[in-house]
C-alpha cells in the first residue's frame, strides 16, 4: 500500500466513511473502490466522489502529494 493510499484511508476513517459505504453509494464493488484508493485502477468518477466526501478537490487529493503534516489540505495526517 502506498503512503498516499494509507493517508486517504486514514482520512476516510477520521470522517467515519467506509469503503463499503462508498461502493454502495457508487453502485460498484468494494474491490473496485479499494483498487482505486490503492491507485491500482483509475476511475475519475469514484476519485471525485471520494474527494468530495473528504471536502477536497480532485486535484488536492489525487494529483498533489499529501505531506506528513497535511498542511496543504489543512488536516493533521501525520499519524495516519
Amino acid at each position: 500500500m502506498s503512503d498516499k493510499s494509507r493517508k486517504i484511508k486514514g482520512l476516510l476513517m477520521m470522517k467515519g466513511i467506509t469503503v463499503t459505504s462508498i461502493a454502495k453509494s457508487m453502485d460498484v464493488s468494494l474491490t473496485f473502490v479499494s483498487l482505486v484508493i490503492n491507485e491500482k485502477k483509475k476511475s475519475k468518477r469514484i476519485q471525485e466522489f471520494i474527494a468530495q466526501l473528504l471536502g477536497l478537490t480532485y486535484s488536492e487529493l489525487w494529483e498533489k502529494t499529501l505531506s506528513d503534516t497535511g498542511a496543504e489540505i489543512g488536516i493533521d495526517i501525520k499519524n495516519l
